[in-house]
C-alpha cells in the first residue's frame, strides 16, 4: 500500500491541493475576524449574538469550514478517481499488476488523509494566530484559553472527519455518473445539508458525534461498494 500511496502522489500533483488548503486557511482566518467583529458594527442587533462568545463562534467559523474542505475534498476524488476511471485513462489503470481494490483503497485513503489533516493543521493555525492577537485586539469578550483551544480542537476533528466522509460519499455519486460536475455538485449539496442538521446541533455535542459515526458508516460502506464496483468494471 506504501508503493501504491507513492505512486499516486507522484502522479498527482499534490502541491496544488497543498497551495489550495494554504489558500483557504488564510481564508477562513479573516472569515473568523469578521464573525467575531461582526457583534460590534450593531451592538443591540439580537441576530448578531450568534457570532458573540467563544462558544457560539467556534462551531460556526467549523460549519464553514466543514463545508470547504467538503468541497476540496471532492474536487480531490474527481481528479484521483473520477477522471482516472474515465476514457483512455482506465486501461493503464486496470494494466498494474496490482489488486484494483488496493489501487482504488489507495485513491481513497489519500485524499481522506489530506482532507483530515490539512483541515485539522490549518484550524489550529488559526486560532493559535487569532487567540494571540485576541491578546491585544479583544474583539471578544473572553480570554483566549488552553480549554478553548482544545474545544476548537475537538470541533475541528469531528467536522474533518465529516468533511473527509462527505467527500466520499459525493465521490460515489460522481463515479455513477462518471462526471466530475455531478461529484463537486453532490459535495455541495451534502455538505448544505451537513451545515443545517450541524448548526442545530451545536448546542449538544452528543448529536455532533452521532452525526459523525452516521456519516462515517455511510463513507465506509459506500468504500467498500466502491472497490467491489471496481472489481467487476471491465475495459471496453
Amino acid at each position: 500500500m506504501k508503493t501504491l500511496f507513492k505512486l499516486e502522489l507522484q502522479k498527482n500533483i499534490i502541491r496544488t491541493y497543498v497551495a489550495a488548503s494554504l489558500a483557504i486557511a488564510f481564508t477562513m482566518l479573516g472569515f473568523l475576524y469578521l464573525f467575531a467583529y461582526a457583534p460590534m458594527l450593531e451592538p443591540n442587533d439580537k441576530d448578531m449574538a450568534i457570532f458573540s462568545g467563544y462558544h457560539n463562534l467556534i462551531p460556526l467559523f467549523g460549519v464553514l469550514n466543514m463545508a470547504v474542505f467538503c468541497v476540496l475534498s471532492a474536487v480531490m476524488y474527481s481528479k484521483f478517481i473520477i477522471e482516472d476511471y474515465t476514457g483512455k485513462r482506465i486501461i493503464l489503470l486496470f494494466s498494474y499488476p496490482v489488486s484494483r481494490k488496493k489501487i482504488m483503497l489507495s485513491k481513497l485513503g489519500i485524499v481522506y488523509l489530506f482532507t483530515v489533516i490539512s483541515m485539522v493543521a490549518s484550524n489550529i493555525a488559526i486560532f493559535l494566530v487569532f487567540g494571540l492577537t485576541e491578546q491585544f485586539i479583544h474583539l471578544i469578550n473572553e480570554s483566549f484559553t488552553l480549554f478553548i483551544l482544545a474545544q476548537a480542537i475537538e470541533i475541528t476533528l469531528i467536522m474533518s472527519f465529516i468533511a473527509a466522509s462527505t467527500g466520499i460519499i459525493a465521490a460515489s455519486i460522481g463515479f455513477v455518473k462518471k462526471s466530475v460536475p455531478t461529484t463537486i455538485v453532490s459535495a455541495v449539496l451534502i455538505a448544505s445539508l451537513m451545515c443545517n442538521i450541524v448548526v442545530n446541533a451545536t448546542a449538544n455535542k452528543a448529536v455532533l458525534y452521532l452525526l459523525a459515526i452516521v456519516i462515517l458508516t455511510i463513507a465506509f460502506i459506500v468504500s467498500i461498494l466502491l472497490m467491489k464496483q471496481v472489481n467487476r468494471m471491465e475495459v471496453e
